[in-house]
């Protein structure tokens, strides 16, 4: 939690105005400039989510904090890989130098990882049954959220503002700054629809915390383009993305596992053999 909160920090207030300066100092065209600020500050707020759910976690039961635990080790390993191969391709290993945050986020992932609790031994994932209106809202989740990653990563990266900003005269430091965090965003997108396929497998606690944990990682990126667009910081983005965002943040909620029932205890629990 200790090493999460230093790197929220140092994204948020000490790599943000230099970036964001450099970005909006270079060439790139206006969309993309407009596209990528937004998306740092989006990221920003999932930076912060991170010491936040593992507060959350600290008195979890193991259903629910093995799960969550996995999913932030791999979401901060992700992020140190991209950080590393961004260094790596744009300024060789000194590039590694110059993105020093891939040791922040590959410590969370390894403490993350590391403190997660151990599986319960022969004893199956708690569940209950999923009504037909919540497979549909699955399989839709599924689809949309997979279109999405799909979109994101192909037209997103070679067609959109990540080739934008390197065709552009933004300082080096900064453009490869950007360019790894968009390389982590497209992780990002895979994660719901792999999350909501993970769901039919677990246990109905660790499902919930970890689809609605998901979705408001999605919502952080809706927010933060709305408040873009209505604070007329970015004029040039489309309307559409807070309402495609909006709409895979609420399809991966709503596709989790109902709560099971006050009593209901075969559904949540194996019977006692007593």
């Amino acid at each position: 939690m200790a090493v999460a909160t230093v790197t929220a920090v140092l994204h948020t207030f000490v790599q943000a105005t230099p970036t964001v300066d450099a970005l909006m100092a270079g060439d790139a065209a206006e969309e993309a400039q407009q596209g990528l600020r937004m998306m740092w500050h989006g990221m920003s707020a999932i930076a912060w989510s991170y010491p936040v759910v593992l507060v959350l976690l600290r008195h979890r039961p193991a259903a629910v904090t093995r799960p969550a635990l996995g999913c932030v080790a791999l979401l901060n390993g992700s992020q140190a890989v991209s950080y590393v191969a961004t260094g790596l391709g744009g300024d060789g290993t000194s590039g590694l130098l110059s993105l020093p945050e891939w040791a922040l986020h590959a410590s969370v992932a390894v403490l993350a990882w590391s403190a997660r609790p151990a599986r319960p031994p022969d004893r199956p994932a708690p569940q209950t049954r999923r009504s037909r209106g919540r497979l549909v809202l699955l399989w839709l989740a599924v689809a949309f959220s997979g279109y999405m990653a799909v979109f994101h990563f192909v037209y997103g990266t070679f067609d959109s503002w990540p080739a934008q900003l390197l065709d552009s005269d933004t300082a080096l430091d900064p453009k490869l700054t950007l360019y790894a965090m968009w390389l982590f965003s497209c992780v990002l997108f895979c994660t719901p629809p792999l999350t909501v396929l993970w769901s039919l497998r677990a246990g109905t606690e660790g499902g919930r915390f970890l689809l609605f944990y998901v979705a408001v990682l999605v919502t952080a990126l809706a927010v933060s383009w709305t408040l873009s667009k209505a604070l007329g910081v970015a004029p040039g983005l489309p309307p559409v993305g807070p309402v495609s965002l909006g709409l895979n943040a609420a399809l991966t909620a709503l596709s989790a596992r109902p709560r099971p029932r006050p009593g209901n205890r075969t559904a949540e629990e194996p019977p006692d053999p007593a």
